[in-house]
């Protein structure tokens, strides 16, 4: 599935915005509190998967980082971005707390 260009059914999560070691001004967009340190892509799209939000990983690099190789993940909006922004952190937060096998 191809995602369009300014599609409004879906929101786009870099890693920094659910970042803990990050400021606002270096991206971070939940309170700290519910951040976590250092998600990774696999994790967001884990995340996003056990919570129906259809993820799509996409190659883009943050627009104020553009020279950094990074990627995104895509998801279906439920919500208010910030709200959707805050159930990932929390899922993988959830998700890290669970002994390894």
């Amino acid at each position: 599935m191809k995602v369009i260009l300014g599609d409004r059914s879906r929101v786009v999560v870099y890693p920094c915005y659910l970042d803990s070691n990050k400021s606002e001004s270096q991206g971070r967009k939940i309170p700290k509190r519910l951040a976590v340190p250092s998600p990774k892509i696999d994790e967001i799209l884990r995340a996003a998967r056990d919570l129906n939000l259809d993820p799509i990983i996409e190659e883009k690099a943050h627009p104020a980082w553009w020279w950094e190789e990074t990627s995104r993940v895509s998801v279906k909006k439920v919500g208010p971005k910030r709200e959707i922004l805050v159930m990932i952190a929390k899922k993988i937060a959830e998700e890290r707390k669970k002994p390894k096998k």
